[in-house]
């Protein structure tokens, strides 16, 4: 059985390593090498404590942590969802999106998120949700020295305040 729950201070140990790996699988190859090398171990543990607040985490039997989905609440971005690749394939994708996607629902008209054009396996799951990809945007991914400029796909889910979904014709 799986549960979708804020994530807890002892979560934090686990979230960097799931996180990291999930992101190199989804992102080697397809960002800026600036980009990649930055994203060592120490950003995902800074950045992991830094966001807890706004993160859910899905978990299956004994606890253990299968995914998690990082949440804009400002502005309604999924900043980030990222699947422990032993998990993949088992609905713990969707049940993080919709999570966040139930999350934003009453606090804005519209979800969004970005994915890069090499990330085909997540851009699968995203439309198979109901996410639409509104086209290329230049993404401002953090570093702990600025910002690294890399071209993604936007993608977006409109919500309404009833709990359904909003499909654009």
């Amino acid at each position: 059985m799986m549960i979708v729950r804020p994530a807890e201070p002892a979560d934090l140990p686990t979230l960097a390593p799931l996180w990291r790996a999930a992101w190199l699988d989804g992102h080697a190859g397809h960002v800026p090498a600036a980009l990649m090398d930055a994203r060592g171990p120490e950003h995902f543990a800074v950045h992991a404590d830094k966001y807890a607040g706004s993160t859910l985490v899905a978990t299956g039997g004994e606890g253990r942590i299968l995914g998690l989905v990082i949440l804009g609440d400002d502005d309604g971005e999924v900043v980030q969802l990222a699947v422990d690749q032993s998990a993949r394939g088992e609905g713990v994708g969707g049940a993080l999106l919709r999570a966040a996607e139930d999350r934003f629902r009453g606090r804005h008209r519209q979800a969004w998120l970005a994915v890069v054009p090499g990330n085909t396996r997540a851009r699968r799951m995203y439309e198979f949700h109901g996410w639409r990809d509104t086209g290329p945007i230049t993404y401002q991914a953090p570093t702990a020295t600025g910002t690294v400029d890399v071209p993604v796909h936007r993608y977006v889910k409109d919500l309404d305040a009833g709990g359904t979904d909003v499909r654009s014709p």
